[in-house]
């Protein structure tokens, strides 16, 4: 079966998730071949949450990309009227269990934690459905209603064979290479989600031998939106326009350039220097220093970034370096950090944060970083935090560098 367990946001996953539609840290699209509502139909029926929809209601659907490979976002917005707002939304995170060969999972992304709230809380919560819209209007210039955006992107493919990337940076104008990878990312989506339902439906019909469409949908209504989606598109060509897509979001964000190198022997005397206290670290505690690293990702290895819901652990840990102390080490900020990322695998990064006439973050190399983490989880370590917020405001990078200096301050002020 597809769908899988709901995912329960809680208010912080949905304030993140708020931030990065504002920020265009994701990318929405309207999609015109989903924006049916027998589609958004199955999957509220079978993600299971006994909230049935109003049969006079319409609908109309949005994707983007999520930071999880082979994954992404569905929001279903739900109309009485439809030039008039939206009475509800339902949003999904789709993803494909690991390898080429793997199943679609479909999640439906519990926010019942709203319920608790008042008028005024619930219509916070329900400010991303507006959100949304405004995103894919600033990304792709389009109204809701609009649906030659796909017609013109295939026109820049077909007309430019071989030369996809340039024409397509070309046609995407100024924006940054972060917003055309984002853009192609998410065109990627749009024609991957056509896939996914084809085969959600083909799980639920064959695959469960039909027992579950005929408790919940009639098969032959599954059958007709199967039919309507192999119609109306070409599946190979669907695949292959997915792929493409792929590639040419990873042409335009390779990855980070990590930069200085920091060898051996200037860990070596990091390690010392923070023994004997003449480079002195503070952790971040609570959130700061998970939403603080989350940006900083964002900025210099977006790849790295984690979906907002992602439980995430992990440890971030700062110096202030006003002095070179360790030469090779120069002036700075340093933020050492380690967590799980959601492939299950240790990432152990250190940023540097250095200002001269703006801020500039560095990811640093370095093969020492995993034994300083170590010895600064052995050891006794203050505990300091940063107010939340303002990450968009202004200079990040020299903003940054300013409040942790002041954290610092106020952490080790009296020790030297």
């Amino acid at each position: 079966m597809s769908f899988d367990d709901p995912i329960y946001l809680d208010r912080t996953s949905l304030e993140l998730l708020m931030d990065d539609t504002d920020q265009h840290r994701i990318c929405w699209m309207f999609h015109d071949i989903l924006s049916d509502p027998k589609i958004a139909w199955m999957f509220d029926k079978y993600a299971g949450k006994g909230t049935p929809i109003r049969e006079a209601w319409t609908t109309m659907a949005w994707v983007a990309a999520a930071q999880q490979e082979d994954s992404f976002y569905v929001l279903f917005k739900w109309y009485a009227d439809f030039y008039g707002p939206p009475q509800r939304g339902d949003l999904y995170f789709v993803e494909r269990d690991q390898g080429p060969d793997g199943e679609i999972r479909v999640r439906w992304m519990n926010m019942e934690f709203q319920n608790k709230l008042g008028p005024q809380g619930r219509a916070w919560t329900s400010s991303l459905w507006s959100r949304v819209s405004r995103n894919a209007s600033s990304f792709f210039g389009e109204s809701d209603f609009e649906s030659n955006i796909i017609y013109r992107m295939l026109q820049v493919l077909d007309v430019n064979p071989g030369r996809e990337l340039e024409a397509f940076d070309r046609f995407l104008g100024s924006s940054s290479d972060q917003a055309k990878g984002q853009q192609c990312a998410t065109l990627s989506v749009y024609f991957r989600s056509i896939q996914a339902i084809e085969e959600i439906i083909y799980n639920i019909v064959v695959t469960d031998g039909g027992e579950n469409a005929i408790h919940h949908m009639h098969t032959g209504e599954l059958l007709e939106i199967l039919n309507r989606l192999s119609d109306g598109t070409d599946g190979q060509r669907t695949a292959q326009l997915a792929a493409m897509f792929r590639e040419l979001a990873d042409g335009f964000l390779p990855p980070p350039i990590q930069a200085p190198v920091l060898g051996r022997s200037i860990g070596r005397n990091v390690m010392a220097r923070t023994q004997d206290g003449q480079l002195r670290w503070l952790r971040l505690g609570g959130s700061s220093g998970r939403r603080l690293l989350r940006e900083l990702y964002w900025r210099v290895a977006p790849d790295r970034v984690w979906d907002v819901f992602y439980r995430w652990q992990g440890e971030v840990f700062f110096t202030v370096v006003r002095r070179p102390v360790v030469r090779g080490m120069p002036r700075g900020v340093y933020l050492l950090a380690r967590f799980e990322d959601q492939t299950g695998m240790d990432i152990t990064d250190l940023f540097w944060l250095e200002n001269l006439s703006g801020g500039v973050i560095h990811l640093c190399e370095g093969e020492f970083f995993d034994e300083l983490m170590d010895q600064l989880l052995s050891g006794t370590i203050r505990e300091a935090s940063m107010a939340g917020g303002g990450w968009q405001e202004g200079d990040f990078a020299a903003r940054t560098m300013v409040r942790l200096k002041r954290v610092y301050d106020r952490s080790v002020r009296g020790v030297f």
